[in-house]
Formats: C-alpha cells, sequence, structure tokens
C-alpha cells in the first residue's frame, strides 16, 4: 500500500491547480461586484433626493452579495468534494466510487437498529463499491436528530432539535453467512456483566470496547489478535470508537467522526494536516470492516472444509 506522503502527492497534483482555477475565478466575480455596488450606492447617495433610498440599495447589494459569496462557496465545495475526495478513495481502492450529492436512505439505516427512535434524518456523500475481496459495500456521512415541538410562554409553537449522531455509516453485504449476530458496541460499564459479553485478550481493546455475542466461538475466531488491534488504531487515531454489528451476511457500522469531507472556509483545502484527517478517515475504518470481512471469509472457509 502507499504511505501517505506519495497520496499526499497524487492529491495535490490532482487538484492543486483546478482548486486554484475556481477560487481565483470566484474571488474576482466577487470582488468586482463589491466594486460596482460600492460605486452605484455612492451615485446614489449623492444625487438621490430621497436619502431613504440608499438604505435600501445598501442592504439589498449586502444581500445579494452574502448570496453570491454563498453560491461560490458551493461551487468550490463541489469541486474541492469531487477533486480531492474523490482521489483520496479511488487511492485506497479503485473499485469505489463517491457520490457526494447521494446518501444511504433512511430505511437502511434504521435496519441496523443502532438508533430506534429517529425524528429527522440527513445523509450525504455516499462511497459505494466493492471491497478488494469482492464484497459490495455503501458508506455515507449521517446525521440524526431527535425533535421536540413545544409552545413557547408567547404561545408560539416551536421545535429543538438535538444531534443525537454525526459521522460514518456504512454496511457490507458478505458473501458468507457466519449464521451468527455479533456486536462491538463503546464501553458501557452497566452491560459489563451481561451473559453474552466475551472477555477479549486486550486491556486497551477492553478500555473502550464490549464485544456481545451468543456464539462466543464464532466471534473469537473472527476477532484474532491482528483484528483487534486495528480497532484500537481508530481510537489512537481519533479518541472515538468505532461501533459494529455483524448479522448472518451483513455487517453494520458506525463512527462517530462528525462531519465528513468538508473544505474549509478561508484556510488552504489542501493543508497537509487536513488531508491526513481524511485519509485516515477512509483508510482506518476501511481497513478494519477488510479485515473483519477477511476473517469472516477464512472462517466460513475452515467450516466447509470440516
Amino acid at each position: 500500500m502507499k504511505s501517505f506522503e506519495e497520496i499526499y502527492e497524487k492529491v495535490c497534483s490532482n487538484s492543486k491547480e483546478r482548486l486554484k482555477q475556481v477560487k481565483n475565478k470566484n474571488n474576482k466575480f466577487l470582488l468586482t461586484v463589491t466594486i460596482i455596488a460600492i460605486i452605484l450606492n455612492i451615485c446614489i447617495y449623492i444625487f438621490a433626493d430621497e436619502k431613504y433610498i440608499i438604505t435600501l440599495t445598501v442592504s439589498l447589494s449586502v444581500c445579494l452579495i452574502i448570496f453570491l459569496m454563498t453560491t461560490a462557496s458551493k461551487i468550490y465545495r463541489k469541486i474541492y468534494k469531487g477533486t480531492v475526495i474523490d482521489c483520496l478513495i479511488k487511492e485506497y481502492n479503485e473499485k469505489l466510487n463517491f457520490d457526494q450529492t447521494g446518501g444511504i436512505p433512511r430505511m437502511e439505516y434504521r435496519i441496523s437498529n443502532f438508533d430506534n427512535n429517529v425524528d429527522d434524518y440527513f445523509s450525504e456523500d455516499r462511497i459505494y463499491g466493492r471491497l478488494k475481496n469482492g464484497e459490495p459495500i455503501q458508506i455515507a456521512e449521517v446525521a440524526t436528530y431527535d425533535v421536540e415541538e413545544y409552545v413557547d410562554s408567547e404561545g408560539n409553537r416551536r421545535e429543538e432539535r438535538t444531534e443525537t449522531f454525526r459521522g460514518m455509516y456504512g454496511i457490507v453485504r458478505l458473501n458468507k453467512n457466519v449464521q451468527s449476530e455479533i456486536k462491538v458496541a463503546t464501553n458501557f460499564n452497566i452491560k459489563r456483566f451481561s451473559n453474552n459479553r466475551i472477555e477479549v485478550d486486550s486491556a486497551e481493546f477492553e478500555k473502550y470496547y464490549d464485544l456481545f455475542t451468543q456464539d462466543k466461538v464464532t466471534a473469537m475466531r473472527i476477532f484474532t489478535s491482528d483484528l483487534i488491534e486495528k480497532y484500537i488504531d481508530i481510537i489512537n487515531i481519533s479518541d472515538r470508537p468505532f461501533e459494529v454489528k455483524i448479522q448472518d451476511n451483513l455487517i453494520f457500522f458506525r463512527f462517530r467522526c462528525g462531519q465528513m469531507f468538508e473544505p474549509p472556509t478561508f484556510s488552504d483545502g489542501l493543508n497537509e494536516n487536513l488531508i491526513r484527517k481524511y485519509y485516515k478517515m477512509i483508510f482506518y475504518p476501511m481497513e478494519v470492516i477488510e479485515k473483519t470481512v477477511e476473517n469472516i471469509n477464512n472462517v466460513a472457509e475452515e467450516d466447509l472444509q470440516q
């Protein structure tokens, strides 16, 4: 596998000129509109008989400039994701595709049962295709919300939205059926004495995760020491655990990494630290899933040979 330095160089060579052109074009257009607006407002102020008109024209000019800035930002965001993020994904696996406007449907999130009571749902930045082993996968940014309606002191109906999850969510359809349910959950002390909980031979893993299943033999065959190390790696790079559910021939997973793949508003979008962050956001979860699928396939093959 290529090093981060090699991938970063590829991303920069693939994106730098294009992003520079878009940013320069947007800046020149906004500067031109701003200068014209200032000149027009000065002329109106000098020659208008009714001075209140200047207040109106200044307000309209400010609204126009804000609208154009928002539009320019959307254009840059679209091109940024279509060059930088798409290149990062292809560098990991050429069989993967990126659709920044698409997401994972709400129903396909609900079947995982990570959240049973979601009032509102949003998804974008869908990655889809096949893993290196051939299994179909889709990943996207997902945000879920609790929505509570209430009446304020003046009798007006209000709505309070509380974000319950934002980050990466994904589904893999396995070629093999493990005929088991296995769950890797964030560490939760109240469940530590559950009969379905497995004690893993890793103090670092036990510090952040709990592993649950009724089929303990299969789970221990899948969760080898090298796979457990990959779960620990994610903690080390993000301080956030990686949740996984294996149900028969499906793997559901999510990662509380916050917003995915957004370009910075003012700073350099090709800043090395930012690209490294997005590199880790793609590579580390994918490595965990690839290794999980590989181990499941190995267990299935061993069972067939017996």
